[in-house]
């Protein structure tokens, strides 16, 4: 009877093991995800914005993202090529814009060296640039009303609506193209500028930034009066790494935007996401449903910045949010009312944002600190920011010294991790408890959760 009992339960055991198993949710090693024993927490490994690993797929997650269409059966003079040249933007301008007269279509940018400054992409235009390719800023050409932008997507006042945009790179993160931001002057660069749009997708790139002043990748509202301005939505940003990221700075910065998708992105330097409502302020326009999936920041300042500045902002979803050596995953800041404030109370962002998958790796020298927030180091670990002289990032944008020989308050210096979370938000969000929190590396002195409300 014995004998009949343990057959039987044996039996049972394997259709219950088999019954629960799923072949198709069997990860590889590179997907394997580290899980703490503590949590249910996921730390991706790697690189995320390697597309072989982390695909850019799906467009679209939780209401945000590019919802565009791709073309079909169309005729060959929709098709077309691009190479290098001689006067690299005013030929590819050119072809944009009777491209975007023909109804729109396709252009594949040949491997090639390209000297650009403010390609303008129109609507239904839709670019593939091949690996091996790489763009840097055109510093001699300058004409009143040209950016210092590398690509411009919606940012001309007075403009129709620009729809239907798409920017792919082929290749590996070895070999996929490259933005090139050097800093000849101490102003504004960015690889792509976001205004007026709906519909744009952008992937698979390498930006390689130079300590400059501004997010490589930046929205921003585009005036229509002094008090409205139209602003950017559905747009899916995925799989751009970004190395030698100011400060002040980073990868990309929604000021203003609705239904973006923000995944696998990761930023050497500065900050990988900056959610605040700077140049939105004036109109009292913000950020709605901007959800933020994947991304790393490493030797940074944090993987995600909010502040809301003077607007009620809606809501933020981070899922998935990793820092390598930096001195936060994320920066929570509480509201304030400047000159230029439209609303004149302290903005905040939606009860309803939620915060989840948050890691810190802490290092002791690799963290980047604006000068201005050391006084949120705790004294324990003041001897690794080298205080009171401080080692100090000299060719960031953002150095300067004061009178008496002070560093400014924006000026970068390096140091230690401080804590996965620092929060001085005085509105309402689900934030993760520390438990939910993963912290490793160099954790003494380091605290999960910094709250200075």
């Amino acid at each position: 009877m014995k004998t009949i009992l343990r057959l039987a339960f044996v039996v049972l055991t394997f259709f219950s093991c088999s019954a629960n198993s799923n072949p198709i949710e069997k990860q590889s090693d590179k997907e394997t995800e580290e899980t703490t024993k503590h949590s249910q927490t996921k730390v991706n490994p790697g690189n995320v914005s390697d597309s072989s690993m982390y695909p850019a797929t799906p467009y679209s997650q939780d209401g945000a993202g590019y919802q565009g269409k791709d073309f079909k059966e169309l005729p060959q003079n929709r098709m077309l090529t691009f190479t290098a040249g001689e006067n690299d933007t005013d030929r590819l301008n050119q072809l944009i814009t009777d491209l975007n007269q023909k109804g729109g279509g396709t252009i594949l940018i040949k491997k090639g060296a390209y000297t650009i400054k403010d390609v303008c992409l129109k609507s239904n235009i839709h670019i593939t640039i091949e690996q091996g390719t790489t763009f840097t800023m055109d510093h001699d050409k300058w004409h009143k009303g040209i950016k210092n932008f590398l690509f411009n997507i919606g940012m001309k006042e007075g403009k129709s609506l620009v729809q239907n945009v798409k920017i792919t790179g082929l290749g590996t993160i070895n070999s996929r193209p490259k933005c090139i931001l050097t800093r000849p002057k101490n102003t504004f660069y960015r690889a792509i500028a976001i205004g007026y749009v709906k519909n744009v997708l952008i992937q698979n790139l390498t930006i390689q930034d130079h300590l400059t002043k501004g997010a490589a990748i930046a929205f921003n509202p585009v005036k229509v009066s002094n008090q409205h301005a139209n602003i950017a939505q559905n747009v899916t940003i995925a799989n751009i790494e970004l190395t030698g990221g100011s400060i002040g700075y980073g990868l990309a910065q929604t000021n203003v935007g609705k239904n973006i998708l923000l995944k696998n992105l990761v930023s050497h330097g500065g900050m990988t996401c900056r959610i605040e409502a700077h140049t939105g302020r004036q109109y009292n326009l913000g950020v709605s449903n901007i959800v933020i999936k994947n991304v790393a920041s490493i030797h940074g300042k944090a993987a995600v910045l909010l502040q809301p500045h003077s607007v009620v902002n809606g809501r933020i979803l981070v899922d998935g949010a990793k820092s390598q050596g930096s001195t936060w995953t994320l920066f929570l800041r509480r509201g304030f009312v400047a000159k230029d404030s439209k609303r004149k109370a302290r903005g905040s962002f939606s009860q309803n944002s939620q915060f989840k998958n948050i890691s810190l790796a802490a290092t002791d020298h690799t963290a980047t600190l604006s000068y201005k927030n050391f006084v949120y180091v705790p004294k324990a670990l003041h001897p690794l920011y080298k205080n009171p002289d401080f080692n100090p990032v000299l060719n960031d944008a953002n150095y300067t010294l004061v009178d008496g020989g002070g560093y400014g308050k924006e000026s970068a210096v390096l140091g230690a991790s401080v804590a996965v979370v620092f929060t001085d938000a005085d509105y309402p969000m689900q934030l993760p408890t520390e438990n939910q929190l993963v912290l490793t590396g160099k954790t003494e002195g380091r605290i999960k959760i910094m709250d200075k409300k």
